[in-house]
């Protein structure tokens, strides 16, 4: 039976007509753990299931969250207002004239520490860090780094404040090192610096500020690993500012030659000499040899380098320049050393190594037909993945490297990668073990989650936010909040007051928070509302138009990139005026960005038009809408055409894509089509919309 999952779901209002059970479960039914593994089968239907919400009723803001009181904003009003004029004084006056324990007192205090940083005292910002319950712990600390530097507070003070965490901020460094070397104690003083320096990207006004302060009592070594670190991050002029003093100016000179593309690179690079020949010398020359389309010789250097991750100093940056050059080699058609470059790899974010992995893997499975040696650095990636699309990822080519005999059942592999329903390859196992439907529901708050939400007062602090129309406070809340909620169902009270608001970008944005802690939140990051039915849109092409403009513009009515993109489908203004033109619609540039109707219904007519350029294909249409209809025309001839393959020859296509940015666009679209279909038809057919396309 195919599901029909409303934006908004029943809350307390609907306990008088359905009962506790009905609207919420029972309390504490909805399990809190982080998603490592899935959910047993069971579960997610308990939770996610046909009774986890009711089509027909749905939440009032005010079944949310009380609304007693909102009208006499007055005092609090006056209180933001001149903490916007910068008048922190006026604010203090103001918070200090309310009751002591009031709601509207600590929603000032909180404000004053928060948004009067480079002026609250030290004082304020521990007043707002004694609130109980209040979120953005991090945001406060460094404000308070930031005041204890302004006030110039007596060093066994600035000791003592630091005694509990170590400082997260340029300011908290500088005073904290400062205090340790008046006190006598230049050891600690360096303990502070060293780990900051090594890796901190700063400004160049702080760079220069420690180097004033400090330069002399940082060792040389200190200075040469930041001096790399910052040219691993093509920073060439915070690299230059401790080049001499790391005792490595030449290496830095090469490098930064290597990085601006200047002609004399290899020159510069021969030159360096012998003991400044560090890791990053090899990643310069391998960089540069690949530039040259050189890439035999560039293997030849990676595969000599130091593969130890303290040598290596970014073993991240290490990474990005493995993938580079192995997905050069696979196209000269040397698999060999492709599998090679990336299996020796010393990732160390998980992502990074979730990613390294895969490629390792895929070149072995695919590329060598080692579907054992494949499967091995597929199972890495499910050890250390923390979420759903590197999981889904996992477990998907786990069940096929099983299916070609590697260890390990397939179907069950297939099983674990389609619990994680919202994801490209979660869906495609889904269909692989004849799944017709895939979960999209919302996670069922319990009783206890309802009860706990509205007792938060950082919650009724929002809704006081919002009455006095401060949103860009009331949204720092909700962000912080997704940051540290930890329950599903108070995480959805949380997006759906959002979506109440008529806020899609701001739910959109709880929902992804949500899931990038690894927290199993169902289509959370899929709200619904964002296209307004005065669209001109129909049948699939709305699920179509949700899918892009989630990815292109996170549902921002008003949203404008760099290079002039407009609105939720992000039309360039001549691409917009064209189609209008076509549609028979009066074109106006304002529109894109005020009538989110207007720009969908523009939006949807566009892809349209791509659509028929490639013939139906959704993949290439995608191509084309990222990186240019030129590109998709490019890969075609590269890679030969995905249009009428089998669907394991349509996935190696996509994986296949060279650039990182439009590969991984295809599959998020992919998959958000996948979703808003299930929303709005209850059907789904990721296999056959990317064989076949519209």
């Amino acid at each position: 039976m195919p599901f029909d999952w409303p934006t908004r779901f029943v809350l307390a209002g609907v306990l008088a007509a359905f009962g506790p059970a009905a609207a919420f479960g029972q309390s504490g039914e909805l399990p809190y753990a982080p998603i490592p593994k899935p959910r047993p089968q069971a579960a997610i239907e308990k939770n996610f299931g046909p009774g986890a919400s009711k089509a027909s009723v749905a939440i009032r803001p005010d079944n949310v969250v009380g609304q007693r009181g909102l009208a006499h904003t007055a005092k609090l009003e006056s209180g933001l207002d001149a903490l916007s004029d910068g008048e922190i004084g006026e604010a203090r006056e103001v918070r200090d004239s309310l009751p002591a324990q009031s709601l509207d007192r600590h929603i000032l205090t909180w404000a004053i520490a928060v948004k009067g940083g480079g002026l609250a005292p030290a004082s304020d910002i521990a007043a707002a860090q004694a609130l109980p319950d209040w979120p953005g712990t991090k945001a406060l600390q460094r404000n308070s780094e930031r005041a204890l530097y302004r006030d110039m507070s007596d060093p066994q003070t600035i000791v003592e404040a630091f005694s509990k965490a170590p400082p997260q901020t340029s300011s908290g460094v500088i005073v904290l090192a400062r205090s340790h070397i008046e006190l006598g104690d230049r050891e600690a003083a360096r303990a502070v610096l060293s780990p900051f320096w090594r890796k901190e990207k700063l400004p160049p006004r702080d760079e220069a500020a420690i180097i004033r302060e400090f330069g002399g009592i940082i060792p040389a070594a200190d200075h040469r690993a930041r001096m790399e670190r910052m040219l691993y991050s093509d920073r060439v002029n915070s690299a230059k500012r401790v080049a001499a003093l790391a005792g490595a100016q030449s290496l830095a000179d090469a490098w930064a030659a290597v990085i601006r593309g200047n002609r004399d690179s290899g020159k510069l690079l021969e030159k360096v000499p012998a003991d400044q020949r560090s890791a990053g010398w090899f990643f310069a020359k391998a960089k540069h040899l690949r530039r040259s389309e050189k890439f035999a010789e560039a293997a030849e250097v990676m595969l000599k380098a130091p593969t130890d991750g303290a040598a290596l100093a970014d073993p991240d940056a290490w990474w990005v320049e493995r993938r580079v050059l192995s997905r050069e080699l696979v196209d000269q058609g040397d698999m060999k050393t492709a599998y090679k470059i990336a299996a020796a790899h010393a990732a160390e974010n998980p992502t990074n190594v979730a990613d390294a992995e895969f490629h390792a893997g895929w070149y072995a499975f695919r590329g060598l037909g080692d579907a054992k040696t494949g499967a091995r650095h597929f199972s890495r990636i499910a050890e250390i993945a923390e979420g759903p699309i590197s999981l889904s990822r996992a477990y998907y080519w786990l069940g096929r490297a099983a299916e070609a005999g590697a260890s390990g059942d397939a179907k069950a592999y297939f099983e674990r990668a389609s619990a994680y329903g919202t994801t490209f390859y979660g869906q495609l196992a889904a269909q692989r073990i004849g799944r017709d439907s895939i979960r999209v529901g919302y996670p069922r708050p319990s009783m206890a989650d309802h009860e706990k939400f509205v007792s938060r007062e950082p919650v009724r602090a929002i809704k006081r936010l919002e009455a006095a129309g401060q949103e860009s406070l009331a949204d720092m809340l909700y962000r912080t909040l997704a940051e540290e909620l930890t329950s599903p169902g108070e995480l959805t009270l949380l997006a759906v007051m959002a979506e109440n608001r008529g806020d899609h970008f701001l739910a959109l944005k709880i929902g992804k928070i949500a899931s990038s802690r690894g927290i199993d939140i169902g289509s959370l990051a899929h709200p619904m509302g964002a296209i307004p039915s005065s669209a001109n849109i129909s049948g699939s092409g709305k699920a179509l138009a949700y899918a892009i403009a989630r990815q292109e513009s996170e549902f921002n009515v008003a949203a404008v990139s760099g290079a002039g993109a407009r609105g939720l489908l992000q039309l360039l203004p001549g691409t917009a005026k064209e189609v209008a033109k076509k549609a028979g619609v009066t074109y106006s540039k304002a529109r894109l960005t005020t009538d989110g109707g207007y720009n969908a219904t523009l939006g949807a007519a566009f892809l349209g038009e791509q659509l028929n350029r490639f013939d139906g294909s959704y993949v290439l249409t995608f191509v084309g809408y990222n990186a240019g209809p030129g590109r998709a025309l490019d890969w075609i001839k590269r890679y030969g055409d995905p249009r009428g393959q089998d669907i394991d020859a349509v996935v190696d296509w996509i994986e296949s894509i060279p650039f990182t940015e439009t590969r991984s666009y295809v599959q998020r679209v992919m998959e958000n089509y996948q979703v808003y279909k299930m929303r709005l038809s209850g059907k789904f057919d990721i296999v056959g919309d990317l064989i076949n396309g519209r």
